[in-house]
């Protein structure tokens, strides 16, 4: 298993409506990223209707030992919104002729968002992600911002902790939210991955002392929005520096800001 990078690169925009870079681009900077030491690449089955994991599988086919794959699942689309996914290159062309018009695209998105929290379906989700990314194991795979009472599921927790087993994912854990959601996912004991927010991070307490003592491996996201007042290279410093933190990912779509901020990482290594 490769290791765990102090900086990760985030795929959420990669295939995106939003997103104007052609996937040629974004599969260069998954490559830029593993020339540069950043090994985690963090995903999940809804990003861009599920062209980030196929970017990323495209990108890291002949380099698979060297990335740590995280991806999420129990998040999709309704149908009538992934039938868009077969048309998008065209509707990403007339979407850049109008500029902005991308937005109502993304804007619609929420309404289109399912969840599906059932054991099998979770199950399904990771296969479908395996497939699209090409592999045949993910490093961690995640429940995608579940609410609380789904992270407390023990049903749900042990069909990951047998998903484990069979070497499909590595790691298991919970995209936290909320700290509700948070306190949840540490009462299961089979999890072994939290991925958390700027928000919550700031406020854990003596959660930490439970997650140091347990082990479990931490990743930061959306640790510069939600540091507003900083810089992008200072919220990701004092992320990194954080002490429960063991990787902070962050989006970006230019391989210069991805290089320095690799710098920064390398500057903080424990």
């Amino acid at each position: 298993m490769s290791s765990v990078s102090r900086l990760g690169l985030g795929g959420s925009k990669f295939g995106s409506f939003a997103n104007p870079a052609p996937a040629a681009d974004s599969e260069r900077l998954v490559r830029a990223a593993l020339d540069l030491g950043v090994t985690v690449l963090d995903t999940a089955s809804i990003y861009g209707q599920g062209d980030s994991e196929r970017i990323i599988g495209r990108a890291i086919a002949a380099r698979r030992d060297a990335a740590f794959v995280v991806t999420k699942g129990g998040q999709t689309f309704s149908a009538k919104y992934r039938l868009l996914r077969t048309a998008k290159p065209v509707i990403r062309a007339v979407l850049a002729r109008r500029g902005g018009a991308a937005n109502v695209v993304t804007a619609s998105r929420g309404d289109a968002v399912r969840a599906d929290w059932r054991p099998r379906a979770i199950i399904a989700s990771l296969e479908g992600s395996l497939k699209r990314l090409r592999t045949d194991r993910v490093e961690a795979f995640l429940l995608h911002s579940p609410p609380a009472h789904v992270a407390a599921d023990a049903d749900l927790a042990l069909a990951l902790v047998a998903a484990r087993g069979a070497g499909k994912a590595l790691r298991i854990g919970v995209s936290c939210d909320d700290l509700a959601t948070l306190d949840a996912a540490l009462d299961q004991p089979g999890y072994d991955v939290l991925e958390l927010p700027w928000d919550v991070l700031a406020t854990l307490g003596r959660r930490a002392e439970v997650i140091a003592k347990r082990g479990h491996l931490v990743i930061a996201r959306e640790v510069v929005t939600l540091q507003p007042t900083l810089t992008p290279a200072q919220a990701v410093a004092r992320a990194i520096a954080h002490p429960s933190v063991d990787c902070t990912v962050v989006g970006t779509g230019r391989p210069e800001h991805l290089r320095a901020l690799a710098a920064i990482a390398r500057g903080s290594a424990r």
